[in-house]
């Protein structure tokens, strides 16, 4: 008779953990707290138009690259409509400055050599360091946890061309490497790109994927995405139970035997692995028993960035502006501790699946701490208030920008880190786990709690900054971890 395992959350780790589950003999159930797969990575519907929570660019969308194997083996992803831009993103700063992103690296040095010439050297070093991550793999197809040591030395040589690069650009942020660049403004713009807490390697990697075409769009978006992963699931014959929240995992002489659901009925198992949010899981699922110093720490001490999402449909035709722009305000917004001086705006027109025709869907993005908007919902007239308060700030920015929109704004959804929070239970609704700055360095959190059986712990939050490839991934690491366990060989396909 095959092993029940009992999976809490239907995100990307818990959809991959019962794919191959399922393939690999045992008998996989999913609860979900939400009425919908994917977690964080979602849409929703408003009046006709589609707002996307999630996906900016994808990891894995270039045929035959790494990722791009591995979702194959949890969702039909090369036979999407992948979308790739020439452009990463346009900076609009004042004056009418402007900077170009390219996707294209040759493109992308000569463009900024020809804006910033006295960053020559810079520049360079920024684009020669992607052109040689954008040909790397990594040794992923195995977790730490199943590596031997007669397995290093091929590790090692695998990541050989990698270390240089390493030893460069992961000891350092974003906002400290930049402290050499001459022009203020080219300055302002590569901080735009990625989050400066985070490592150069961060941003080296980000360029390297898009000139590699392997990040793009896939067409219909996040939730539509997800939604792969739930057919493969289901169609392998796993359960999903929607709207099923789980209250507590039940724990029996140090052995997690089942969940205990919110409505007070309870579900037996052999495994249980949580891809739900690691602080609920940890602290509420299993009432603090088994945190271990690292998690304890990790939550003290690491931050996280959260941000508020004003979604607009407009009935006018923005197809012949960019897709992403980072325009400077013309007066800082600020949100709890947050000091915005530029607006993210997404131009969703790229996607004809996500308006009506010939209208469109623009996304704007603010950095916001989540506290500013978990004070205010104690009083849900406050709330809402500052939400309005929000978007018609925003709307103000958005006609301006685009004077097409002006008066033509049919529907307006603002999402908040307290949305992200109510409906994933994410911690603080942070979307990428935490910062990881060369000070904290790159760490996971054992799959695996010590002192605890048949329990496995998965997701983003497990192996930070991991987003959507990484929580797949993790999936995948665990089963390979619980077939080993059970003596079995790891199924991939």
């Amino acid at each position: 008779m095959a092993k029940k395992i009992l999976i809490i959350g239907a995100g990307m780790a818990g959809l991959s953990a019962g794919i191959h589950a399922l393939r690999n003999g045992y008998d996989a159930e999913i609860h979900e707290m939400h009425n919908l797969p994917g977690g964080l990575c979602t849409a929703w519907e408003r009046k006709g138009y589609i707002f996307d929570g999630c996906i900016h660019w994808l990891i894995g969308t270039k045929k035959g690259s790494q990722f791009n194997r591995l979702w194959q083996e949890v969702c039909d992803i090369d036979k999407l409509d992948i979308i790739d831009h020439d452009k990463f993103m346009s900076i609009e700063g004042r004056g009418g400055k402007t900077l170009h992103i390219y996707s294209d690296l040759d493109r992308l040095e000569a463009h900024l050599l020809d804006h910033f010439p006295d960053d020559a050297a810079v520049i360079k070093e920024i684009i020669d360091a992607s052109r040689v991550m954008s040909r790397l793999e990594f040794p992923l197809n195995k977790p730490d946890e199943l590596i031997k040591f007669w397995d290093i030395p091929a590790v090692l040589f695998k990541m050989m061309p990698m270390f240089k690069l390493m030893g460069k650009f992961s000891r350092v942020s974003i906002g400290e490497y930049l402290e050499q660049v001459k022009n203020p403004f080219f300055k302002e713009a590569l901080a735009l790109l990625i989050p400066t807490g985070y490592s150069m390697i961060s941003l080296i990697s980000t360029l390297a994927s898009q000139h590699a075409a392997d990040a793009g769009f896939p067409r219909g978006g996040s939730l539509q995405f997800s939604r792969g992963l739930e057919s493969r699931f289901l169609e392998l014959g796993g359960v999903i139970n929607y709207n099923s929240r789980v209250k507590e995992v039940k724990v029996n002489e140090d052995r997690a035997t089942g969940l205990i659901l919110s409505n007070g009925s309870e579900v037996a198992a052999d495994i249980i692995i949580s891809a739900a949010d690691l602080y609920h899981s940890v602290y509420e699922l299993l009432k603090g028993r088994y945190v271990t110093p690292l998690i304890k720490e990790s939550f003290n001490d690491l931050s996280t960035y959260t941000s508020v999402q004003i979604s607009m449909g407009i009935g006018f035709d923005l197809s012949a502006e960019d897709h992403k722009l980072a325009v400077k305000l013309d007066s800082p917004i600020t949100l709890g501790r947050e000091e915005n001086h530029y607006i993210y705006l997404t131009n969703y027109t790229f996607d004809s699946t996500l308006a009506p025709a010939g209208k469109s869907v623009i996304g704007a993005t603010l950095y916001s701490s989540y506290e500013y908007w978990e004070g205010a919902v104690k009083t849900r007239e406050l709330y809402n208030e500052k939400k309005k308060q929000l978007a018609e700030q925003v709307i103000k920015i958005v006609e301006k920008r685009f004077p097409g929109a002006k008066g033509k704004i049919e529907v307006t959804d603002v999402a908040t880190p307290w949305s992200y929070h109510r409906y994933t239970g994410v911690y603080k609704g942070a979307y990428m786990a935490w910062i990881i700055t060369p000070d904290s360095g790159r760490f996971k959190i054992p799959k695996q709690l010590p002192g605890l059986e048949n329990y496995y712990q998965v997701g983003q939050w497990v192996e930070p900054p991991a987003g959507l490839p990484g929580s797949m991934l993790t999936g995948r690491h665990v089963m390979q971890v619980i077939c080993k366990s059970d003596k079995k060989k790891f199924n991939k396909n």
